[in-house]
């Protein structure tokens, strides 16, 4: 039997120590107009719902194979320029994340995210992303 909690661990150590800080964001969903919907948030990066400090390790989106990502079309293998893993530890939802900014500022736009959960408990999630 697999120790769950224990690998957690592990795959968070792992991270932080050969990762970096990134900040997940979350857009601003509030509508500039509520009676114009379609034109949506004035702004939404300038003021996030929600932002998110996490370690990361960045991988090249060719690796994918070694890594058992089987998922990944030849599409988005050509959007891909990264996949980034990320161990959050708790039942977090990232799926609600639109944007990455790296250590250097540079912005990351995420195109998919796929969890690896056994049962309750998140041990990684993939995020591949684009400039």
């Amino acid at each position: 039997m697999v120790d769950i909690p224990a690998l957690i661990t592990t795959t968070q150590r792992l991270i932080t120590e050969n990762g970096r800080s990134v900040t997940l964001v979350e857009f601003n969903s509030t509508l500039a107009d509520s009676a114009k919907p379609w034109q949506g948030a004035a702004d939404p990066r300038v003021t996030p719902d929600s932002t998110l400090v996490v370690d990361a390790v960045f991988v090249e989106p060719q690796s994918a194979l070694r890594l058992g990502l089987i998922y990944l079309t030849e599409d988005m293998l050509k959007r891909a320029e990264q996949i980034m893993l990320i161990s959050p530890g708790a039942a977090l939802d990232l799926s609600e994340f639109n944007e990455v900014i790296d250590t250097d500022l540079s912005i990351w736009k995420i195109i998919d995210n796929r969890v690896l959960k056994p049962g309750s408990s998140v041990v990684l999630n993939y995020l591949t992303v684009t400039r």
